[in-house]
């Protein structure tokens, strides 16, 4: 399986590299951060080989670097974290063929006393879909193995979901 990476909701996902800008294998991916208020979360990557497979060991996820054919699964790092807004709620929402393996926590001011969000690794399917909250609105994501990653507004999702329902003959003439 490919890694992407949504670094913030609102971010379009980019392809995770398993080298270091020296070349050198990416020995783990780290979810959340350190600190009171905070949960840091660490998925340490073994093998070689341009793909991976998460392997769970007790409650503990590592991965496996191979040559492993996925085709109809990916693995996502996605940090849930917008901008800070005190009572704003950052995690996965409607999450549809997507399964979370790993979550680490970050937080907003002293000692993690305000409010953050998640940042988790999950196993998203061909075909899922989920929304992310930034500060003042959501933004949907979708990932097929035809057509990779696209992303939404609200109104978007709205109006191309209306469409496909017209389109099987749902709805009322008015």
């Amino acid at each position: 399986m490919k890694i992407w990476r949504i670094n913030a909701p609102g971010a379009a996902p980019a392809l995770l590299k398993l080298e270091t800008e020296e070349g050198k294998p990416l020995q783990r991916i780290v979810l959340g951060e350190k600190g009171r208020g905070r949960r840091e979360v660490i998925i340490p990557i073994t093998g070689n080989g341009p793909e991976v497979r998460a392997k769970k060991i007790d409650s503990s996820i590592v991965l496996i670097r191979g040559n492993n054919i996925e085709e109809d699964r990916c693995l996502a790092v996605i940090n849930t974290a917008g901008q800070y807004k005190k009572f704003k709620d950052y995690k996965v929402f409607d999450a549809v063929g997507i399964e979370i393996i790993a979550t680490g926590y970050i937080a907003w001011g002293e000692a993690g006393g305000t409010e953050g969000g998640e940042e988790v690794l999950a196993i998203i399917s061909s075909g899922a879909s989920f929304r992310l909250n930034s500060k003042y609105t959501s933004h949907w994501y979708r990932w097929t193995t035809q057509n990779g990653w696209s992303m939404e507004s609200p109104e978007e999702r709205e109006a191309r979901l209306a469409l496909l329902k017209a389109e099987q003959g749902e709805g009322e003439w008015l």
